[in-house]
């Protein structure tokens, strides 16, 4: 299959910078790509590095695309060492050869620290996701405290630490969030300690949810057993696995509209539960016009079609 290869690199700024255990996220870069077979049929995947998950730099990313030839025959895999590069082609290739999937999943929202969760509730979201180990474990615990007291039955909190707890902290959240409307505590240690997580979550009824744990194909498949749902971020997958564990929640990584609805296509033929997305991420970011998926309590796959893609490529090229 001859086709043809462009890329185009952006850059992002959050409307305030996102805080994480791993520090403050301020800009998002990434990398578009275009495929184009002889037929003029076309493909659109994006290379979404988040390097503290293990992936390839921006640079490491640039630099394979600036290799590859504007004409060539099928695209050859990336290596490992680039997932963000191989879930970008494989993306732009199912593109290329499938009909895009239709299906609608609820959204988490994304809180923010110390934001009001009311207004959210009246715009439909059931399910809302908040970052903790970013602040004090006191500060963290009265604004869980205050956010719990508002939800009503089947109304959930998630609860993030991207692996930035110490035991000592880890161990007070589970005591803690006992009786608390909480989906489930993710991460709360570094990759390598999920055994321990296990072991010192046993007595408690918080189930624990792996995320940097499995941020590539190897790593999903090594933790299929969790018994705890496992967060899949598809851009950071590498070349996709064909099947989902059961217990999966589909998590986007701050992607424009390009690489947000290749991981919608994905998890739409894949992800077997209507578990809520964690989605609710256009809204952080400026409006520049990267992003067109509508920001609400819902998502539909599908929705943004490849003709919605090749005009925002040709505004931004």
């Amino acid at each position: 299959m001859n086709l043809r290869f462009e890329y185009l690199p952006y850059k992002r700024k959050f409307l305030r910078p996102l805080a994480t255990s791993h520090g403050d996220w301020r800009v998002r870069k990434g990398i578009i790509i275009r495929l184009e077979d002889a037929d003029g049929r076309l493909g659109f995947g994006e290379i979404a590095p988040v390097p503290w998950f293990g992936t390839e730099t921006q640079e490491d990313a640039l630099a394979w695309c600036r290799e590859q030839p504007t004409e060539f025959q099928l695209l050859k895999t990336p290596v490992s060492a680039l997932p963000c590069c191989g879930f970008a082609v494989a993306s732009a290739l199912t593109q290329l050869g499938a009909n895009p999937v239709q299906r609608n999943f609820p959204v988490a929202a994304l809180l923010s620290p110390n934001e009001s969760i009311e207004n959210k509730l009246e715009e439909g979201y059931t399910t809302f996701k908040a970052k903790i180990g970013v602040r004090t474990f006191a500060e963290e615990m009265a604004q869980v405290e205050i956010w719990s007291s508002t939800l009503l039955p089947h109304q959930f909190l998630r609860l993030d630490a991207n692996g930035g707890l110490s035991e000592t902290d880890f161990s007070g959240w589970l005591e803690f969030l006992e009786g608390k409307p909480v989906e489930f505590l993710e991460q709360p240690l570094a990759v390598g300690l999920e055994n321990r997580m296990l072991e010192m979550a046993e007595l408690f009824s918080t189930p624990i949810a792996l995320d940097e744990s499995v941020s590539n194909a190897n790593s999903l498949a090594g933790w299929s057993t969790w018994p705890g749902p496992l967060v899949v971020k598809p851009s950071l997958l590498g070349t996709p696995p064909d099947s989902l564990p059961n217990l999966v929640v589909g998590s986007s990584v701050f992607e424009t509209a390009f690489g947000y609805e290749a991981a919608l296509q994905f998890l739409g033929r894949h992800q077997s539960a209507d578990t809520a997305l964690g989605f609710g991420t256009p809204g952080f970011l400026e409006s520049d016009g990267w992003s067109l998926h509508p920001v609400g309590s819902e998502v539909q796959a599908g929705l943004v079609s490849l003709s919605h893609l090749q005009a925002l490529w040709e505004e931004k090229v």
